[in-house]
């Protein structure tokens, strides 16, 4: 993880997705993946709905004192492109905590992003592996790994066309 504060993260991926977003919003590729991105994750949340995870993960995230992974320190792991694909995706980047020990990015009912780094996308707790057979286990990861792959090549492509415009000071 590097080293830039998350504060300055998120102003510069406001700053940058004012200078980009209509160049990219244009750009077709980048519009159908997103597309399919915001399809997969809006899957991923039904998933985990129909497991009945979604309760069980925020009440261990925001009730249960250490409990959940999302603690305070994890939104530093984020970098620029992920936050610049929450910009994309219409969400507003929280810029407070909810409790002090909690990830920048959590709230009540869980995470407020809809584009997450990866291990809180993966990341399965022995209370949830313990709860699932092997069946749901296998629906849960498969789509899990459908949204990690569509964020992968999202962020591909911002890194590929905007990478010439962002100072070489930005964390990558």
């Amino acid at each position: 993880m590097d080293e830039i504060p998350i504060h300055t993260k998120i102003d510069r991926a406001y700053r940058l997705f004012d200078r980009i977003e209509q160049a990219l919003r244009s750009d077709k590729e980048f519009s159908t993946l997103l597309d399919n991105y915001e399809r997969s994750i809006d899957l991923s949340h039904k998933v985990m709905k129909e497991l009945r995870l979604d309760r069980c993960c925020a009440f261990c995230a925001t009730r249960i004192p250490g409990g959940g992974c999302c603690g305070k320190g994890i939104e530093n792991w984020y970098d620029v492109y992920t936050l610049l694909l929450n910009l994309f995706l219409g969400v507003t980047i929280p810029t407070k905590r909810l409790g002090t020990n909690d990830c920048l990015f959590l709230g009540s009912g869980g995470c407020r992003l809809k584009a997450r780094f990866h291990f809180c996308v993966n990341y399965l707790c022995s209370r949830i592996t313990n709860r699932l057979d092997p069946q749901e286990l296998l629906k849960l990861t498969a789509q899990s790994g459908t949204e990690l792959f569509l964020a992968w090549q999202l962020e591909s492509i911002l890194r590929t066309k905007i990478d010439p415009f962002i100072p070489k000071t930005l964390p990558g």
